[in-house]
């Protein structure tokens, strides 16, 4: 992939999720990011390599607008994640306040970079972009309650075996009792 493909994949997937200029703003952002990269002594592999996916990333900058009020982003996430039927509780580009757009530049940033490292984790789909692992907590008192209710079933079931076991085991140890008392004398 070269810095061109890089662009026009992101460009595609940023395209009706986000408001035209937003989508220009980032195209711009990610043409100068790899240019100043390249005036440091980058080479564009490795600025390609260090950003990973255009479609994760295009995910993060749609979280991101949608966070910071684009309506059409808000619009294409809610169709996205209706479609994919995935549920999502927050994100790897959560936190984004409103302010300005050099503040949200950054929070994108910082997103990225967070996001981009989870690259290998399977949390991360190219169709459908970000999903997240939710994970469930179990409220304590509902342990406990649990607790009680095993506690219950294994004394039913070991009571139950006595009483079963209990009109044989009577005379089986009064012959030994017996039996002992004979072998002494």
């Amino acid at each position: 992939m070269t810095k061109a493909d890089f662009l026009e994949s992101l460009r595609r997937a940023l395209n009706g999720n986000m408001s035209a200029a937003s989508v220009e703003d980032n195209i711009q952002y990610y043409n100068s990011y790899f240019s100043g990269q390249e005036a440091q002594g980058r080479s564009e592999a490795d600025v390609l390599n260090e950003l990973g996916n255009p479609r994760i990333l295009a995910r993060t900058l749609i979280d991101a607008a949608e966070r910071a009020g684009d309506t059409r982003a808000h619009e294409a996430n809610e169709t996205q994640y209706r479609t994919a039927g995935s549920r999502m509780s927050g994100s790897g580009a959560s936190g984004y306040a409103q302010g300005s757009a050099r503040q949200n530049r950054f929070s994108q940033e910082h997103a990225f970079r967070n996001a981009s490292q989870n690259y290998g984790n399977e949390s991360w789909t190219s169709d459908e972009g970000m999903r997240e692992h939710s994970v469930f907590r179990v409220p304590g008192w509902l342990i406990l309650v649990a607790v009680i209710l095993i506690l219950f079933v294994v004394i039913r079931v070991v009571g139950s075996l006595v009483w079963i076991l209990l009109p044989y085991a009577i005379p089986v140890i009064l012959v030994v009792y017996i039996v002992k008392l004979i072998g002494r004398k």
